[in-house]
């Protein structure tokens, strides 16, 4: 039984010191690995930042000419159709007696239209979704909603 002490003394005397730097090499680069953890971390926080001002940037840009293009539609609007109708389409209102071409301005292309001609006019219906569009010789005369329909 001493041998076996003995022995498992002499294990623990010299298998300490391995240990101690098994550990010492473990927590070296353990830190070396923080280190470059954190110095990663830096850049990409320096990065993120450079592209956060980049985004402001572009939307400061995009803002500018969301802005321009507004007025070039506005002026082209009113050279068109004269200033009081042409206010009324950059604003995209609709009005009884306002042509197909002003509505498709405001609108875009309907998804659909019929046409009648009869001998007292040309009757044509624009379809937006649930609204449709009347007109009388490429006039607005009326409008009407699926739901009013169905009343």
């Amino acid at each position: 039984m001493r041998n076996k002490l003995f022995a498992l003394f002499l294990i623990l005397i010299f298998a300490s010191p391995l240990y101690s730097q098994s550990y010492q090499t473990e927590m070296d680069s353990l830190s070396t690995l923080k280190k470059s953890l954190t110095s990663e971390k830096d850049y990409l926080n320096t990065y993120t930042d450079s592209l956060a001002n980049y985004i402001n940037a572009l939307d400061k840009v995009l803002d500018k000419n969301e802005k321009e293009l507004a007025e070039l539609k506005k002026k082209l609007f009113i050279k068109k159709y004269g200033r009081t109708k042409g206010l009324r389409v950059f604003e995209g209102r609709i009005w009884k007696g306002m042509t197909e071409e002003m509505l498709i301005d405001v609108w875009g292309k309907p998804g659909k239209t019929h046409t009648d001609k009869h001998p007292w006019g040309v009757f044509t219906q624009y379809y937006y979704g649930d609204i449709t569009y009347f007109f009388k010789n490429s006039v607005l005369i009326d409008w009407q909603q699926d739901s009013e329909k169905k009343n």
